[in-house]
């Protein structure tokens, strides 16, 4: 993760600085957090957008598809800090490193981690701060999430805080 983030930001700030304010349709970035990983982010109106999130977490891999609504925040920097909120799901896997699922092959008997599907709900609430003449965007987001099904049934967390860079195209 450390390497995709450094490429990240040398991909951002490398050739880019000699590009004006424009009207941000789409963007990609990292996030980091609980469910740390790679975002997707298109505006189909000026203050809405869905976002696509390839995130890891629990040694495994899921896909979270939100929608969230944007206000700009009054102040003196008010055309650049925007909040948003907005609701979303996710699926994909988890793998339990603790409990071993134990099988007897031709030669031996081995062990390996449990890997479940899972499917849930996220909220998202967070602050962005968008720099216009270069275009990327800094943030700090909560999301909440709910698991449906998975190692364990019902599963909320409410601790999942993260950072988020995104560039915007």
């Amino acid at each position: 993760m450390k390497k995709s983030f450094i490429f990240l930001l040398i991909l951002c700030c490398s050739g880019i600085t000699g590009l004006r304010a424009q009207y941000m349709k789409n963007s990609v970035g990292i996030r980091t957090g609980i469910s740390e990983g790679f975002t997707y982010q298109r505006f189909v109106q000026e203050d809405r957008d869905i976002k696509l999130l390839l995130s890891f977490r629990d040694n495994g891999m899921q896909m979270s598809f939100l929608t969230s609504s944007y206000e700009s925040v009054g102040g003196r920097f008010r055309d650049n800090i925007y909040l948003y909120y907005g609701l979303g799901v996710h699926a994909g896997f988890s793998r339990n490193l603790d409990l071993l699922w134990h099988f007897t092959g031709r030669n031996n008997t081995d062990a390996r981690p449990v890997t479940r599907a899972l499917a849930g709900a996220d909220g998202l609430i967070g602050l962005e701060y968008r720099v216009y003449t270069v275009p990327l965007s800094f943030g700090i987001e909560y999301k909440p999430f709910f698991d449906l099904f998975g190692h364990r049934i019902f599963r909320l967390s409410y601790g999942d805080l993260g950072l988020t860079c995104r560039y915007h195209f």
